[in-house]
């Protein structure tokens, strides 16, 4: 099939590019490794190669990380190694977790997964103090990101596609770890933004905060 080639030789040139020694965003615009791009990216190589080379040292730099920096405690940085001061975005430190779990299930099963607790469980206790008593994540700080379009307008006070990734992640720290408060937790969060998003037709982006302190 000749449009499949192309396509396949095209993604594999793009591939090549934004992978010289650790996955990249457009080299020809930046040269830096970023979350969440790179759990796709970890996907691909894995794809096309069989092994996990790039990927290997790619979250070795993350799970090394010292915390140096304007960063808060168990946070990581949003592109690693590279500029990393100040800014930092929360929803990449969930795609982190996501990448991890299936790096260590999927793609390098042989690593010793408790060379990754500290890092996936700096993370949660981070995300644990912006819980609200709905047990959701709202106003998180920093660059709230979710995606290059209006929605990303559309991330506070409550963002529900942050907190359905956030359970996600809880999810697979509870299945690496096996931590059943974890994945009580998770089921729970669940539960719960289906309950307040969902209208009956579609999932609803966010809810924000009135003066009374009630979100709507």
């Amino acid at each position: 099939d000749d449009v499949m080639h192309k396509i396949y030789d095209a993604a594999l040139e793009t591939f090549r590019a934004n992978t010289v020694d650790i996955y990249m965003d457009c080299p020809s615009r930046e040269r830096a490794g970023w979350l969440c791009d790179s759990y796709f990216m970890g996907k691909v190589e894995h794809f096309l190669t069989g092994e996990s080379a790039v990927e290997d040292a790619y979250l070795e730099n993350y799970r090394l990380h010292t915390g140096k920096g304007n960063l808060p405690e168990g946070i990581l940085p949003e592109c690693y190694p590279s500029d990393f001061e100040g800014n930092f975005i929360p929803q990449w430190n969930l795609w982190y977790i996501l990448e991890v779990y299936e790096y260590l299930t999927q793609r390098n099963t042989k690593i010793d997964k408790e060379l990754f607790r500290k890092s996936i469980y700096g993370i949660l206790s981070f995300m644990k103090k912006y819980e609200n008593g709905d047990g959701l994540l709202q106003n998180l700080p920093s660059w709230n990101f979710v995606e290059w379009s209006k929605a990303n307008t559309w991330v506070q006070n409550v963002n529900y596609p942050t907190n359905f990734l956030y359970a996600q992640a809880l999810e697979c720290a509870a299945e690496l770890y096996s931590d059943s408060n974890l994945q009580f937790k998770a089921e729970v969060l669940r539960c719960t933004v289906r309950e307040k998003a969902f209208n009956g037709e579609v999932f609803l982006d966010h809810a924000v905060e009135g003066e009374a302190g009630q979100l709507h």
